[in-house]
């Protein structure tokens, strides 16, 4: 498209500014702080990110004779690059936190105050408005190809007005290192509600619709680093108060005739087909016991004498006879189904969510119930209690990154992590109100302490805490003021059916690629190399409650292992 040279708008009253991904762009202040952005390298094979800030320093218009419907300047977005087909651009747009953080916080948050934050990352057409003197951003992906030429590519971002006459332009340069970024070795689960899909969209489960909604939600999560999906065997005995329900979301079929049961798996073949379709290497299937403790058997339906009827719940203690028959019947075929679905050996199971020191005896008393079938699966737990791992009762506990130090000291191989709302004080995280280093060093942490696997509970959570109500995550940020905005989903439920991405999503995409690249320079330099780098750039020994407060860290050691990369090419 040819940009002429003249336009209505004043150009010296736009303000567009090339700054990275890890800047949050608030309405109300100026990112004068932020170095601007004039290169960058990436791997082949990575999603590179980056930042436009811009705002408008002109009134609004007043006069009705303006060619423009709106009475704001409307602009359309050019990209002048080789590297234009691989790119992405986004409008970076904010929504509201009522609870961005808890009375208890530490300096590595960017505010403790309610208020607008920058987070949900919108796709638009051709054109968008600029509001007056207040700062925006476009976010920029640029997808790498694996078989790009090495080299420097100029990038240039063009501002227009509707009839394609020229405003501004900035521009970067880009440096396509010439190595493919290594496949992900890391296990990373986010965990899937496809009763939440159901809930938002209201549509019935398992409808035809429905599947549409469950496969457009998962496309972006293997791209982005989850390689692990959720699997609802049973309704999730997740975040529901005792008594109350959450939608019945269950891929097995159940029919009860008199003692015996009946099973019907053509739901979860679908689940895991339509998986895998989207690229998911693991599955971990939902919780055979409740959360907090394996007191009580999940929710679980059945057709008895032709009627769906819930035959097990709150009501059902976990060791009672009834769940250990079921149990008995069900997981002998529940293995051979996974087997011949060739998944098994990457197949994980649960047997509650969270437990803690007081409930050592009834967690106990659930593994042995179901260990005669699971002996050749993993099984893998959220739990932060040391005793859990040293007693034998579970091998692979999933501690947090606040109580990880403890495992690793006694000696806990091949270790998992988890963060969630309760890891808020030094340790990464990623609620709005922190600055998105604090997100992104995960990578890093991932690298150093060789963690095979990262669990998190909330890709899309649209319930308020306790499954009480359903809730409009644009609105409701924090689950009903229950968790600090951002720790329960990643991902919006767009209008159209398509989840609309976050930065949050984003920057943890961005730790993953830091892991596989220092991955990547350990291959060819050694260990000692890459931690010696590390230990250079951070000016410290790196922890997880300890590392450097600041975005340029995470930024200049991504591009120095880069350039390590290149000088071995």
């Amino acid at each position: 498209m040819l940009v002429r040279e003249l336009s209505e708008l004043e150009p010296d009253y736009i303000e567009l500014r090339v700054v990275d991904s890890l800047q949050k762009i608030f309405m109300d202040r100026e990112p004068l702080s932020c170095r601007e952005l004039r290169r960058i390298s990436a791997l082949k094979g990575e999603i590179l990110s980056f930042q436009v800030a811009y705002r408008y320093l002109k009134p609004y218009y007043s006069s009705q004779m303006k060619r423009q419907a709106a009475k704001n300047p409307a602009v359309k977005v050019l990209v002048h690059s080789e590297l234009s087909p691989y790119t992405t651009i986004r409008k970076v747009v904010s929504v509201p936190s009522a609870y961005p953080a808890y009375p208890e916080y530490d300096q590595g948050y960017l505010t403790n105050q309610p208020g607008l934050f920058p987070d949900v990352l919108r796709p638009f057409a051709e054109s968008f408005q600029i509001i007056p003197f207040f700062y925006r951003s476009l976010w920029v992906d640029i997808e790498i190809p694996e078989d790009a030429e090495a080299g420097e590519y100029p990038f240039k971002i063009i501002l227009t007005d509707l009839e394609g006459n020229y405003l501004k332009t900035v521009c970067l340069d880009i440096t396509v290192v010439n190595h493919v970024l290594e496949k992900q070795k890391l296990i990373r689960t986010e965990w899937f509600y496809g009763d939440c899909i159901a809930d938002y969209y209201h549509t019935p489960v398992f409808s035809e619709r429905f599947w549409k909604l469950v496969s457009e939600f998962m496309a972006p999560m293997v791209k982005r680093g989850i390689n692990m999906i959720l699997t609802p065997l049973f309704t999730y005995p997740l975040d529901t108060l005792i008594g109350n329900e959450r939608t019945t979301i269950q891929l097995i079929g159940v029919t009860k005739k008199g003692a015996k049961y009946c099973f019907d798996f053509t739901q979860l073949e679908h689940w895991i087909a339509l998986a895998r379709e989207k690229g998911f290497v693991y599955f971990e299937m939902s919780h055979l016991f409740s959360q907090w403790g394996a007191k009580y058997a999940p929710k679980i339906m059945a057709e008895v004498d032709g009627v769906s009827t819930q035959i097990f719940g709150w009501d059902t203690k976990a060791d009672s006879p009834q769940y250990r028959e079921f149990l008995d019947a069900f997981l002998p075929l529940l293995t051979v189904k996974l087997n011949q679905l060739g998944i098994a050996g990457n197949t994980y199971f649960h047997i509650s969510d969270e437990p803690n020191e007081g409930n050592i005896g009834t967690y106990k008393i659930a593994k042995e119930m179901v260990k005669p079938y699971l002996n050749d699966f993993h099984i893998i737990d959220a739990l932060s209690t040391l005793e859990f791992y040293k007693s034998g009762i579970i091998s692979q506990p999933v501690p947090t990154n606040e109580h990880i130090g403890q495992f690793l000291e006694a000696g806990l191989p091949d270790p998992w992590l988890y963060y969630c709302s309760g890891e808020f004080l030094e340790v990464s995280n990623r609620f709005f109100a922190m600055p998105s280093y604090r997100t992104r060093i995960l990578g890093v942490q991932l690298y150093l302490y060789e963690i095979r696997g990262f669990l998190h509970w909330g890709y899309n959570y649209y319930n308020s805490q306790y499954s009480l109500r359903h809730i409009n995550p644009y609105v409701i940020t924090d689950a009903d003021d229950a968790f600090p905005s951002g720790d329960s989903f990643l991902v919006y439920p767009g209008d159209d059916g398509r989840p609309e991405e976050s930065i949050r999503m984003m920057v943890m995409a961005e730790a993953m690629q830091d892991m596989r690249a220092l991955a990547m320079l350990e291959k060819r330099k050694g260990k000692a190399y890459v931690r010696d780098l590390i230990r250079r750039y951070a000016g410290m020994d790196i922890t997880f409650n300890k590392y450097p407060l600041t975005s340029d860290f995470v930024l200049d050691l991504r591009e120095a292992v880069n350039q390590s990369l290149a000088a071995l090419a």
